[in-house]
């Protein structure tokens, strides 16, 4: 009996501690949002750092799209990739693409407005309007 009750009460203590994965697209729907991260903390800052023979983009921006399908410019390139959500994680897959060269970026889901890249700790947030700068 004392067998019986020590494995049940075990049982219940390792469920637990088990980490319950929770479907993320019941709290979480990126499909046509995009987020963007500043480069510069004003558009009048992006523009007065513009050298005169080529233009510095002010922002990168990420636009998720359908069929897990996803678009970032980084610097000036638009490139596409595969993405899937893990729990409160985003992972992004690409295929040759020289300015991501792992072909992988993380984004942990801070909430549904921030993202935050993990490689560089930087948070991009959903962009607001028709302005990067809203």
């Amino acid at each position: 009996m004392k067998t019986n009750l020590l494995f049940v009460v075990s049982l219940f203590l390792l469920a637990s501690f088990c980490e319950r994965e929770v479907h993320p697209n019941k709290n979480f729907e990126f499909e046509n949002e995009t987020f963007i991260y500043l480069h510069f903390k004003t558009e009048q800052q992006c523009l007065d750092a513009q050298p005169s023979d080529f233009f510095i983009n002010c922002h990168s921006e990420l636009t998720f799209l359908e069929n897990n399908q996803v678009e970032i410019i980084l610097t000036d390139i638009i490139w596409r990739g595969e993405y899937q959500i893990i729990r409160n994680t985003i992972i992004i897959n690409f295929h040759n693409n020289p300015e991501i060269p792992e072909g992988t970026l993380v984004f942990q889901i801070l909430n549904n407005s921030k993202l935050k890249k993990l490689d560089d700790k930087t948070i991009w947030k959903k962009k607001n309007g028709e302005s990067i700068w809203d």
